[in-house]
């Protein structure tokens, strides 16, 4: 009898032990990634195309929740990796060790500036025709000062309405960088700050609210990433270059601008320069997105992101709007993305 019992506690203990390991094993079958809504486009195909390939560990859906909402969830862990078109903020650097995370670009993108002027179909914009109408020094379309470079068009005397984006976002962040290197009243900040919050103007989450409200409110203008803009049925503003051209946003001519731009240093992050960059044909107000992961991440990070460089970038990334990395750009990232440990 107390052979059986003991055969018994050994049978049961072994089938314990056997569930907690499948459980165990089973436990990491998907990774969940979440962040910049600039992101969206180039994350939803790289996903599907992964998860085609029939991966052991496949990808969830991606959370387009803004790259500062994403960067939170990721040092909350629940997610296993975060997108951000922006570096690390203050409070995020308060509750980590960078030295324990991988920041590497990922794909680059022009960030537009659509407009909805009823009867105006082409607008040139200089910078500070831009940072004038994003501070509310200039309050109407008809401004001579935008009159100047916009001979042809019929801008009416309405009020310029601002869309911005309210939530923390990396947009933001490139779009307050441009800014700030335009203008000294600017801060580089992941929400947009009070200083530049025009009276009248509306703040609306993701990329994808600020283009809604742009279609949907008469007169207004606001600063949205390539991939929904185009598909917006709405005009894009041209920017002047360092070049002095006026140049519409294209991915050839963001190509142009980002691969002039150095080599991230250590933090993984470039900092573009906006101001004194002066590459023919670039369209200047263009950036990076960034894929974070913990530099000891789990099952299925680190195969997920060198898919993403070597292939999904590299053959359908212009298909959704985004420029692959290549050349000494692509290099950086898989040396950074070779920083991380393998479970």
């Amino acid at each position: 009898m107390r052979r059986l019992t003991k055969l018994t506690s050994v049978l049961a203990a072994s089938a314990l032990m056997f569930g907690l390991t499948t459980t165990s094993a089973l436990a990491n079958t998907e990774i969940k990634g979440s962040g910049a809504s600039f992101a969206k486009g180039f994350m939803d195909e790289c996903i599907s195309q992964y998860n085609a390939t029939s991966p052991a560990i496949k990808v969830a859906a991606y959370g387009s929740i803004g790259s500062g909402s994403g960067r939170s969830q990721l040092i909350g862990k629940t997610v296993n990796f975060a997108m951000s078109d922006g570096y690390w903020s203050s409070s995020d650097l308060a509750k980590i060790n960078v030295a324990d995370y991988v920041f590497a670009p990922f794909a680059g993108a022009p960030l537009t500036i659509p407009f909805n002027v009823a009867g105006v179909t082409s607008l040139n914009l200089t910078a500070k025709n831009v940072t004038d109408i994003f501070s509310g020094r200039v309050t109407k379309w008809n401004d001579p000062t935008i009159k100047a470079n916009n001979k042809n068009a019929k801008l009416p005397d309405a009020s310029i309405v601002v869309v911005y984006r309210s939530d923390s976002s990396g947009t933001t962040q490139i779009f307050t960088q441009y800014l700030r290197d335009h203008d000294p009243l600017a801060r580089e900040v992941g929400v947009f700050n009070t200083l530049f919050q025009p009276a009248g103007s509306i703040g609306s989450p993701q990329n994808q609210g600020v283009m809604t409200s742009v279609k949907n409110t008469p007169n207004a203008i606001g600063y949205v990433d390539f991939a929904d803009a185009s598909t917006s049925g709405k005009p894009m503003a041209k920017l002047q270059n360092g070049a002095k051209q006026f140049i519409a946003p294209s991915l050839q001519a963001a190509s142009r601008f980002l691969s002039a731009q150095p080599v991230p240093g250590s933090k993984g992050y470039v900092y573009p320069r906006y101001k004194t960059s002066n590459v023919k044909g670039a369209y200047q107000l263009s950036g990076y997105t960034y894929y974070i992961m913990p530099k000891a991440p789990v099952a299925g990070v680190i195969e997920f992101a060198n898919y993403v460089l070597n292939t999904c970038g590299p053959t359908r990334a212009a298909a959704v709007k985004y420029t692959a990395l290549d050349g000494k750009m692509k290099k950086f990232a898989l040396e950074q993305v070779a920083k991380a440990k393998r479970p």
